[in-house]
């Protein structure tokens, strides 16, 4: 049976996990975008928040969510799971439950969450904008990549601000990777810095790479990710992705293969003949053939990576906090 190379650390769970729930509420570099947000939620606006994924807008929701949640006056909806348009009276009836929806019953006061935001255009504000105005939404924190500014309608927009999600940086980084593993020497802070320069601003991508090293060292037999190590792991992660690049590279056109036409009726008869043998051939076997390409949309994540499933995979489609 296979060690699980966190538990040789004395780690009970992943403690590079990217699910927000389970490490630190308190969004560690995250605290001024937090506040501004927090900030426009209490004065009643309509609060922008927009960031590459995995930079961390799903550990600011959760915490959002721990925040202003408790009182069933926060929603929490996921923009990119709409089908066809937003449907805010739903939502608002849905507080609750069947008697909502029966009696037309809406909350007053309600922060609404849209995640993934970038799905929403001017259609889906107008049907915001009435229960925003008529106090059932206090407020509206809009969270996603690539948000439509020039869609937010007139009423909203004059009562929109951006809070700015602030970049990784080095000392960022290893306080992050510190508050996860602790003193544990599987990571010096210079190894950190060296995995930072590497991956760059994302924060799943420093995680996982984190992730990587830590496991393949405890599996190699180490107690200790080394520089030579990570120099390895960086070289044969850039000599993959080279030969990725050659084998995607266009191949020049075959010359036409010309063939005698005295043979091609022979030829397209031989050719039937055969697909017809092969037709018999798939009867015997039940008709299956085995395509890896259409079972590829059916793989599933290991146990330990449904453990650590992200916000949007956490929470439903409508969440009342």
């Amino acid at each position: 049976m296979n060690k699980i190379w966190y538990k040789e650390l004395g780690f009970f769970n992943n403690p590079f996990s990217i699910k927000p729930a389970a490490f630190h509420d308190q969004a560690i570099g995250y605290e001024k975008v937090v506040d501004e947000i927090s900030y426009g939620i209490l004065n009643k606006k309509v609060v922008l928040v927009d960031g590459d994924y995995g930079n961390g807008k799903s550990t600011i929701l959760k915490r959002l969510l721990n925040d202003f949640g408790g009182k069933k006056q926060v929603i929490y909806y996921s923009c990119n799971r709409i089908d066809g348009r937003l449907d805010v009276k739903e939502l608002l009836n849905g507080r609750y439950g069947f008697i909502g929806k029966w009696f037309d019953l809406k909350p007053k006061d309600m922060i609404l969450l849209l995640d993934e935001a970038q799905e929403l255009d001017a259609k889906d504000y107008e049907r915001i904008y009435p229960y925003y105005q008529e106090g059932y939404i206090q407020s509206v924190v809009l969270m996603g990549n690539g948000i439509k500014k020039d869609s937010i309608i007139g009423g909203l927009k004059s009562q929109l601000e951006v809070a700015e999600m602030g970049k990784l940086n080095e000392d960022l980084a290893v306080l992050i990777i510190r508050k996860r593993i602790g003193d544990v020497p599987v990571l010096s802070d210079s190894i950190i810095r060296k995995v930072y320069q590497k991956t760059g601003d994302n924060i799943r991508i420093l995680l996982k790479t984190c992730e990587d090293l830590c496991k393949s060292s405890v599996d190699s037999g180490r107690r200790k990710v080394t520089e030579d190590f990570v120099k390895q792991y960086f070289q044969e992660k850039d000599e993959k992705k080279e030969v990725k690049e050659e084998k995607i590279e266009v191949k020049p056109k075959k010359e036409p293969i010309i063939i005698d036409k005295r043979n091609e009726k022979l030829e397209e008869k031989e050719h039937k003949e055969d697909h017809k043998e092969e037709k018999k051939e798939d009867k015997k076997k039940g008709g299956k053939v085995y395509k890896p390409e259409e079972y590829k949309g059916l793989m599933r994540n290991s146990a330990e990576e449904l453990l650590n499933k992200s916000t949007d995979e956490i929470f439903g489609d409508e969440q009342y906090y």
